[in-house]
């Protein structure tokens, strides 16, 4: 089991078995922290299967009964990204003059005044349309991502869930501000879907799909499925916008399966079962050091929304498609997030996909502040 950690309340510890894992967590919480009203947890496969026993670990040696979180591959703590042999986060939270509002599928009826909320949303193939009508009947600003766990039981409020969207409400004296970063740079204009059928492109703007690509993406990428899978994405664009430009929080995003140089078509992953093709896309292509940068300034543009209250806790969901396999051996967003945050504790996950607003977003990095 690799060594554990405390950072102004948040403990966490990485490595199997679960026994040893969970007893290492726990004995970072004695004492028992007081005045905490709200625990959050992330957990890393493979100990979500016994999220259950976590979580009354948890509450019996704390006294915290509202604990909320969700489970992926990998979990963040402080300014590392823990992954591979299980792990777990968690944070006890004083939220003061704060009230709690815990649900789970729905959002309370008649409830006025919530000034911000946690989501979790499950891996399902229907979590835009189940989150977006959630998100409808909230007046505030939520934050929060999909679970990314191979196992069932992955969101986590008065209980582990399996199915249905979990989370929060504050209300009183807290404030909840959050935004999203995608990292991307658009290659060229918007172009008119004028073909395709199911999740291919055909044709766009009365051309083939693939030859437009090959001018905006170069014809290695286009023959070379693994870089163009890894570094390009088809955006979604509205009638009224000509020219991309930096993607909206809630962009909707589309995946390169497949480029067939010869049928002239483009695939496109990530298109929700029943859906239709865009009627209008542009290609993006995504940028490793343009992410971070966008990620420090999303950071410090936050704190500023603040206007010098301090943060008591930051909560970062960033896409399972990031990592090392976008930023590179040796580069850890969480690190850096954690050096532009400055002394704020920041735990969080690896998720599907991202809340951006009343909606969600994927390939993309969310961030939470909670003062």
């Amino acid at each position: 089991m690799r060594p554990h950690a405390v950072v102004s309340g948040l403990v966490y510890a990485a490595g199997r078995p679960w026994p040893q894992l969970l007893k290492s967590v726990l004995d970072q919480l004695d004492p028992a922290p007081e005045g905490a009203d709200l625990g959050l947890v992330f957990l890393a496969d493979p100990v979500t299967e016994m999220a259950d026993v976590m979580l009354d670990g948890l509450r019996e040696r704390t006294g915290i009964r509202t604990w909320l979180g969700a489970a992926s591959t990998a979990v963040f703590a402080a300014g590392r990204e823990l992954a591979g042999d299980g792990a777990i986060a968690a944070l006890p939270l004083p939220l003061g003059g704060a009230g709690l509002v815990p649900f789970s599928g729905r959002l309370p009826v008649g409830l006025a005044g919530a000034r911000g909320g946690i989501v979790h949303v499950p891996d399902a193939a229907d979590a835009g349309r189940a989150f977006a009508a959630l998100a409808a009947g909230a007046d505030c600003p939520l934050a929060g991502g999909q679970s990314a766990s191979a196992f069932d039981h992955a969101q986590i409020t008065l209980s582990p869930s399996a199915g249905a969207a979990t989370g929060v409400l504050f209300t009183g004296d807290v404030r909840l501000v959050t935004g999203v970063s995608h990292g991307c740079s658009p290659l060229g204009p918007v172009h008119r879907v004028t073909g395709g059928r199911g999740t291919l492109l055909t044709a766009l703007d009365d051309r083939p799909a693939i030859e437009v690509l090959a001018e905006e993406a170069g014809d290695l990428l286009v023959h070379e499925p693994r870089l163009l899978a890894r570094q390009i994405l088809v955006a979604s664009h509205g009638p009224v916008e000509h020219e991309p430009g930096r993607l909206a929080g809630r962009a909707e995003l589309y995946g390169i399966a497949d480029a067939d140089r010869v049928a002239g078509g483009v695939e496109l992953s990530g298109l929700a079962p029943g859906s239709s093709l865009p009627a209008r896309i542009a290609f993006y292509r995504r940028d490793p050091t343009r992410a971070l940068e966008e990620l420090g300034s999303l950071a410090r543009g936050l704190r500023e929304e603040l206007a010098g209250r301090p943060p008591r806790v930051a909560l970062l969901y960033s896409s399972i498609e990031r990592g090392e396999r976008f930023f590179g051996p040796g580069v850890d967003e969480a690190a850096v997030l954690a050096k532009a945050l400055g002394p704020v504790p920041l735990i969080g996950m690896r998720s599907a996909a991202e809340v951006a607003g009343s909606g969600l977003t994927r390939y993309a990095a969310a961030l939470a502040l909670i003062a």
